[in-house]
């Protein structure tokens, strides 16, 4: 499985100024602006949020649901570390997983990414 990474998402987070008004009314979208937290956030909106401006990824609707988990979950990993527990965060990671329509056999694998990639400030 394949999932949306920066690399990919370099063009459309170019963009996100265009979108960024249109998201403020649902989302704390000023948390994009995060040094090390805020890249993750500004992706999970993209491929959540504008479908125009991640179009042609080359990934299917399961791709692109673990690539959305992935962001959010990141995030959540991200912010708590510098932010403290956040419950409202994890039950909206909770709920994402919740609408998938299939298996969730990738989770573990997809986790583990989360966990290989956070950017977490240094211990101490």
């Amino acid at each position: 499985m394949r999932l949306a990474l920066a690399d990919d998402l370099a063009a459309a987070a170019a963009r996100f100024g265009e979108v960024r008004a249109r998201l403020e009314d649902r989302y704390r979208v000023e948390l994009t602006d995060h040094p090390t937290a805020g890249p993750s956030l500004r992706h999970y909106l993209l491929l959540t949020e504008c479908p125009e401006l991640v179009a042609g990824l080359g990934v299917s609707d399961v791709e692109l649901f673990w690539s959305r988990y992935y962001w959010l979950a990141r995030f959540a990993r991200e912010w708590q570390a510098v932010a403290g527990e956040d419950a409202g965060l994890e039950q909206m990671v909770f709920q994402l997983l919740e609408h998938m329509d299939g298996a969730l056999d990738p989770l573990p694998e997809v986790d583990a990414a989360v966990e290989r990639d956070a950017v977490l400030p240094p211990p101490g």
